[in-house]
């Protein structure tokens, strides 16, 4: 490990061990049934949860997108109604439903927090982008511990962290055994046309995932403002030991063959690969999962002739 790897990894230690976590809770109504049966969910994380605790909500915000996403469990939600756009839920619908729990996330529905509690109990969960020693995967493990407590899913929410877990050794496992930790690591989403690339606030759950392999990201982003930020192709030149996550199957681009790309460190040493997720943002531990075996199958696969499909 170098210095500057290892002053980084003092620094970010520093900050992440600064403050105690927020409770994850933001709000909540001042009474919450016992092991509530109806319950709509207005976000891809409450949705994704529930349906992890094998609870099918009564009702969800954008039910269409989480299909589209290819996110987990997706195919539970056949019948479930529609309540619109997690940003603008449809509120007659939802009261329609007659439900005894509300699931929302701080990042998008706190100004409604008032409305909904005057509708039924209201739990939102706390999200956000803002810099905090609890990362993407933290977040969906107490959201998930939480719901759990609420609905006496408890033993369904230990099956689904031990997986997770699991997983996660392997990759910590994997990268050291490619000689990944300590060394600059990215996730990066390509923008093949304009030959730039896209970096990810580090409280997105992919940057979460690969900052948990041991290695230092080389373009950290955490503005709590910011979720995504443009780099020009040079950028990855300054970083020659970078390993590189591809979001996206774009092994077939035009770029990808350019002369300028076969150039880059990154492409000469074949320290990059490419993820099947299109969706990377945010997520629970059932999306964390999926996405920790592709970063391992794409681990697995650097350092060979050819880069991971």
């Amino acid at each position: 490990m170098t210095l500057i790897a290892a002053i980084a990894l003092c620094l970010v230690s520093l900050v992440a061990n600064a403050e105690p976590p927020k409770p994850i809770v933001a709000a909540q109504s001042e009474t919450i049934p016992d092991e509530p049966l109806r319950i709509v969910s207005l976000d891809d994380l409450t949705t994704e949860i529930l349906l992890a605790l094998s609870i099918q909500p009564v009702g969800v915000a954008n039910p269409d997108s989480y299909r589209w996403q290819g996110k987990p469990l997706a195919d539970s939600l056949d019948g479930v109604e529609s309540l619109g756009t997690p940003q603008q839920p449809n509120l007659e619908r939802l009261v329609s439903l007659q439900p005894d729990l509300i699931l929302g996330v701080s990042s998008l529905h706190v100004s409604l927090f008032d409305r909904l509690d005057r509708l039924a109990p209201t739990v939102m969960y706390r999200v956000s982008l803002e810099p905090s020693p609890r990362d993407a995967v933290d977040v969906g493990k107490a959201i998930l511990g939480h719901l759990a407590a609420l609905t006496g899913r408890e033993a369904e929410a230990e099956v689904v962290v031990a997986r997770l877990e699991q997983v996660l050794d392997k990759g910590r496992r994997v990268a050291r055994e490619r000689g990944m930790a300590g060394e600059p690591i990215a996730v990066l989403y390509p923008l093949a046309e304009q030959g730039l690339f896209i970096v990810s606030n580090e409280q997105t759950l992919v940057v979460s995932l690969a900052n948990r392999l041991g290695g230092t990201n080389p373009w950290p982003l955490r503005e709590g403002h910011t979720i995504h930020q443009r780099i020009e192709i040079h950028a990855l030149a300054q970083a020659p030991d970078a390993h590189i996550f591809m979001i996206g199957n774009f092994s077939g681009a035009p770029m990808f063959e350019s002369p300028l790309w076969r150039a880059l460190p990154a492409a000469r040493k074949h320290r990059y690969g490419f993820l099947a997720t299109n969706y990377w943002s945010f997520g629970g531990p059932l999306t964390a999962t999926v996405i920790m075996k592709q970063m391992i199958d794409v681990m697995n696969g650097m350092g060979s002739d050819r880069p991971s499909p």
